[in-house]
């Protein structure tokens, strides 16, 4: 008996053993049909809520799960998205239980979460009011997808399952993985719906505008006061034809458009430029943006236009727009302008430099004349000392006529109002007329002891020339006046060579102080005056080398100098040699 026993008690195991295995199998074979079935539903489904609600159900008739319900949480609170009860007859969008605080909180910490309700209850509440299902086991499964960033699945179970969700959460999370993969496709499908239908409207709105764009462009191009070109650009090639020119162009150049479509920039460019310019016009043309002014042909004359270009891309093309602009006129009018702003300018330094520099050059003669003048007044004076005031008086009365006649003289030259007046001089009668004057300016500066030289190295016929006799008369005699001023001791000399067929060379040497070689250019500036201990007082404006510099500079020569300290001074000066061809008598 006790064998037969064994091998009943072993049968009953294999048995369970087997039931456990068909339990298993059936329960695999539902998992692949609730899944196969969710796929299928899938396919059709393209709603979200739809979506959940529909899954939510295969899931309940097949798990036999009394409820199932999705939420997503917004701001810490439950929002439901979709739910299933199998023990209402009819779908409500009405939450049919709520959950607890506790419950909440150990929800919230994004886990997954299996609880017995019977060991807890209170967790879960049904909200009308009455138990609708005696709840056994509650399944909370956390999810992610693109619409919810955080939310839950939550399964509730009857105590009439025979299995409870401890063993076998697999299948819920497999599904869940489905759902949200499902509706991340749905809700990217939508996305791309949405998107393109806004597409569609701003593509739409930018036609419409780029219409209206295009219409404003046209009218504003071809009511613009400035010609303006298109041309295309060739990266081999170069500029090319002109493909598009407004009305102003034509009003400019008188080239209808046909003609102006044929040209090339460089066809419209004056003839007068050179290759080399032609081409740096081109480079300036094919450059990103440059501004810059030509003179270009029209059908009737040649004008100059100030262009501004631009390069760039338009659709499939390489184009240069050029905006020119006639500015004749205004060329015209900014010469006038500068004129007479140079004029204003120059007429004010003028004014300023006199009053600044010849004021007190002015007042030490007009002193001396008041004074003495004042002395001759005196009830008893003696015929020597007369004589003396006299002199004084004389001496600086002639001093500020000389002062007067400097101002005078640079103020034409300043003023541009010196004209030099050609006609035939003997230069040899003025030097011999200056070296006498010479002698008397030496006896009356107690100099008479200085021995005066003169060069003449022509005859009279060959020393008649064209000159203005007067200013080359004026600029010997301030060469002259100089010396005697700076000269103590030995001679004074003064003459002319001919240097070459086309030129003489005026010289005046002296034998005196002699001017340092930093000091050699800037005495020929106006107001300057070299001192030295050795010169006693030598007076003047300082105006004298100014006054030459110019002169000679408006007789067409030039003037430098060779000086050495302590040993004298050298002025020379070039002017054309115009001889005078007389006609012989018969």
């Amino acid at each position: 008996m006790g064998k037969v026993d064994d091998n009943i008690r072993a049968l009953e195991l294999r048995i369970k053993e087997l039931e456990e295995e068909n339990n298993a199998l059936s329960g695999r074979v539902e998992e692949a049909m609730l899944l196969t079935l969710i796929a299928e539903s899938f396919e059709s489904i393209t709603n979200e809520v739809e979506l959940i609600e529909s899954v939510l159900e295969k899931i309940a008739i097949l798990k036999q799960i009394p409820y199932c319900a999705c939420y997503a949480w917004k701001e810490d609170t439950l929002k439901q998205i979709g739910q299933y009860c199998s023990v209402i007859s009819h779908s409500s969008s009405k939450e049919v239980i709520s959950f607890s605080d506790e419950l909440l909180i150990e929800i919230q910490v994004d886990e997954e979460l299996q609880v017995c309700l019977k060991n807890r209850p209170g967790l879960i509440t049904f909200t009308g009011g009455r138990s609708l299902f005696k709840p056994r086991d509650i399944l909370v499964v956390p999810f992610r997808s693109r619409r919810v960033q955080k939310g839950i699945f939550v399964f509730v179970s009857s105590e009439s399952q025979v299995s409870s969700f401890a063993q076998e959460p697999l299948p819920f999370r497999q599904i869940i993985q489905m759902i949200t993969g499902k509706w991340d496709r749905i809700s990217l499908l939508n996305e791309l719906q949405i998107f393109n239908q806004s597409l569609e409207e701003r593509v739409e709105e930018r036609t419409a505008q780029l219409s209206e764009s295009e219409e404003r462009y046209r009218q504003l191009f071809n009511m613009a006061n400035d010609a303006i070109y298109l041309w295309e650009v060739n990266k081999k090639e170069g500029i090319l034809n002109c493909v598009q020119a407004n009305n102003a162009v034509r009003q400019l150049t008188g080239y209808s458009h046909a003609d102006i479509k044929n040209l090339s920039p460089f066809d419209l460019l004056s003839s007068s430029y050179t290759l080399s310019e032609q081409k740096a016009f081109e480079k300036l043309f094919r450059s990103k943006r440059a501004s810059f002014v030509a003179a270009v042909k029209t059908k009737h004359s040649t004008i100059k236009l100030e262009f501004n270009t631009c390069r760039f891309q338009m659709l499939d093309k390489e184009v240069v727009i050029a905006i020119a602009r006639d500015i004749s006129e205004r060329l015209v009018f900014e010469e006038k302008l500068i004129e007479a702003k140079n004029k204003a300018v120059e007429s004010e330094r003028l004014k300023s430099a006199f009053l600044a520099n010849m004021s007190h050059e002015i007042r030490t003669p007009m002193n001396a004349i008041v004074g003495f003048s004042e002395l001759l007044n005196k009830d008893v004076i003696k015929e020597r000392e007369l004589r003396m005031y006299s002199n004084i008086i004389f001496k600086n009365s002639m001093h500020l006529l000389n002062l007067i006649d400097d101002i005078v003289d640079y103020s034409k030259i300043e003023a541009n109002q010196i004209i030099i007046v050609n006609s035939a001089v003997n230069i040899n009668e003025l030097l011999s007329d200056l070296s006498l004057n010479v002698i008397s300016v030496l006896r009356n500066a107690s100099k008479d002891h200085i021995d005066i030289v003169t060069h003449m190295p022509l005859d009279d016929e060959q020393a008649t020339i064209m000159v203005d006799g007067t200013r080359l008369r004026q600029v010997i005699a301030n060469l002259i006046n100089n010396a005697i001023k700076f000269t103590n001791e030995g001679c004074i000399e003064i003459g002319y060579v001919v240097k070459t067929k086309e030129w003489l060379e005026f010289y005046v040497s002296d034998t005196g102080l002699g001017i340092a070689n930093q000091d050699q250019q800037k005495i020929f500036e106006r107001f300057v005056q070299l001192k030295d201990e050795k010169a006693i007082n030598p007076g003047g404006t300082g105006l004298g080398l100014a006054i030459c510099s110019n002169l000679v500079e408006k007789m067409k020569g030039n003037i430098y100098l060779e000086s050495e300290l302590a040993k004298g001074t050298t002025f020379f000066f070039t002017i054309p040699y115009k001889l005078i061809k007389t006609v012989p008598s018969i």
